[in-house]
């Protein structure tokens, strides 16, 4: 039995009979553990039939390395040095062994010093394998730090047995797993460029340019986020305004944030407003089998006489600051889109008068949470827009993000946040 082991493997006859004389037999059930890492051993075993498994004890637990079976030996180190176990070994299965004691093999050297030299030589081999194993897992770490790592640096190693072998594979799953993020991550920093990029620009000089102080700013929570703002001139005096939130997060709703923007924009501008909304409702619901909606809020600014005719989906109600003090409410005249293809959408208005500030925003303002779980809340959005009424538009949202960032105290950002802020001056 003991001539099949590595570690024997060398010895003369004279020698393995006389260390099988001073061995004796034992046995452990299933589950037992057989030896402890930190503890000092006086033995090591040679399995003779059944498993063990091999567990190393970090801080977070036991990992285990590996699992033995018979023809192997565990605590060899007990066996040659009065050392702590640098292993946990647990019985996988009945186990059934030869226990080898130091005291016994150490007269056995003593005795006969070609079995010290077989010892020594088997256990240099192990640490020249190791440290070839090592070598292979150093160099594989610093090329997936460098962005340079390649699975076949670790295919020899990983066909392979044994604990290192293990964790070669271990680390090959770790690294393609990482790389495999690093993707996911450039595609959904593209994503999020190509998001921003259609978000509309300045408004191109005209009329506009003098009747108006329009900003926007959009936070998503995520990479890429479901909300978007829009505006553009439907024709020489009339500028449409939108500010959207989809319901849902990530891909699927910046997907479907995309597709509503798409229907919005391309509504023939001599469309009748209710029946624009008609249609872009029934686009967004129709086939929408991933039950998507979106809240919308989208007026038409006469920059002559100051109209504001607009339909409300189911959005965040913007306010009216009126110059003269005060707030209006615009509240919902719908549903939101995406719902019911069948729904009509009433058409409300009013009047701005010069000097008047439209304030549109998204709910991840008033929804915004501090690490002691308070929302931002409404009564915190009135207070900033009553205390800074009469600034410009860039000024307006800057205050507002600000505020909410402020309460948020570093707070996880849980909803997508975008407001747009239109002062009208009034027709020149």
């Amino acid at each position: 039995m003991l001539a099949l082991h590595p570690i024997f493997a060398g010895f003369d006859a004279r020698a393995l009979h006389t260390v099988a004389a001073r061995c004796r037999s034992v046995a452990f059930p299933a589950g037992e553990k057989i030896m402890q890492q930190g503890e000092h051993g006086d033995f090591a075993l040679v399995i003779l039939d059944g498993e063990v498994d091999v567990f190393v004890e970090i801080p977070a637990g036991l990992i285990h390395m590996a699992t033995l079976g018979r023809d192997r030996i565990v605590g060899e180190l007990g066996g040659v040095a009065d050392v702590p176990r640098t292993a946990t070994i647990m019985a996988r299965t009945d186990v059934a062994a030869l226990r080898v004691d130091r005291d016994n093999l150490m007269s056995l050297v003593a005795e006969l010093p070609s079995i010290a030299i077989e010892i020594i030589g088997e256990l240099g081999q192990r640490l020249h394998s190791t440290n070839q194993s090592l070598a292979f897992l150093t160099y594989a770490a610093n090329a997936l730090a460098r962005g340079e790592y390649d699975a076949a640096m670790l295919a020899e190693l990983t066909r392979q047995s044994g604990a290192l072998a293990t964790f070669a594979r271990a680390f090959s799953d770790m690294a393609a797993e990482i790389q495999a993020k690093q993707t996911r991550r450039e595609e959904m920093e593209a994503a999020a460029a190509i998001q921003q990029s259609i978000l509309p620009g300045p408004l191109p000089l005209g009329a506009a340019e003098h009747r108006i102080d329009l900003h926007a700013d959009m936070h998503p929570a995520r990479e890429i986020g479901g909300d978007f703002y829009d505006y553009f001139m439907l024709d020489e005096r009339r500028l449409v305004v939108t500010i959207a939130d989809v319901s849902g997060k990530g891909i699927p709703a910046a997907l479907f944030m995309a597709v509503s923007r798409t229907v919005m924009r391309n509504a023939p501008a001599e469309t009748d407003m209710a029946q624009r909304m008609r249609d872009a409702n029934r686009l967004l619901a129709t086939g929408n089998t991933a039950c998507m909606f979106v809240t919308m809020f989208s007026g038409v600014l006469d920059l002559e006489t100051g109209r504001l005719r607009y339909c409300n989906a189911g959005h965040n109600s913007p306010y009216l600051l009126r110059s003269g003090g005060g707030r209006d409410l615009l509240k919902p005249t719908g549903i939101p889109f995406g719902i019911d293809p069948d729904r009509s959408y009433t058409i409300a208005e009013t009047v701005l008068a010069s000097g008047d500030t439209l304030f549109m925003f998204t709910d991840g303002i008033t929804e915004a949470f501090n690490p002691a779980g308070d929302i931002f809340g409404e009564a915190r959005l009135e207070t900033v827009l009553d205390r800074e009424g009469g600034i410009g538009a860039t000024e307006l949202v800057e205050k507002v993000i600000g505020a909410t960032a402020e309460f948020a105290a570093g707070a996880e950002q849980s909803d997508d946040i975008t407001c747009l802020a239109l002062v009208y001056r009034g027709a020149i």
